[in-house]
């Protein structure tokens, strides 16, 4: 016999997401360490961009320790 259960993810209790980012532009490799200062990673990548008006893609890659939590009883 099978039994679901409902289960949830979220980030884990006493863990921070953090991200990192590097410039699009063709030959740029402008690249940001990984943070967890989002604000401050966000700013970063603007600064980039007026600095340098054509560079305005970016890849910004999150990371995270999830935690699975089972909601139903077994």
């Amino acid at each position: 016999m099978l039994k679901y259960v409902m289960h949830k993810i979220a980030t884990a209790p006493r863990s921070e997401v953090t991200m990192s980012a590097g410039c699009l532009k063709p030959g740029c490799g402008w690249t940001l360490a990984e943070t967890a200062d989002i604000d401050a990673a966000n700013q970063a990548c603007m600064t980039h961009t007026g600095r340098n008006g054509d560079h305005v893609l970016f890849a910004r890659e999150w990371s995270d320790v999830a935690v699975v939590r089972r909601l139903g009883a077994e």
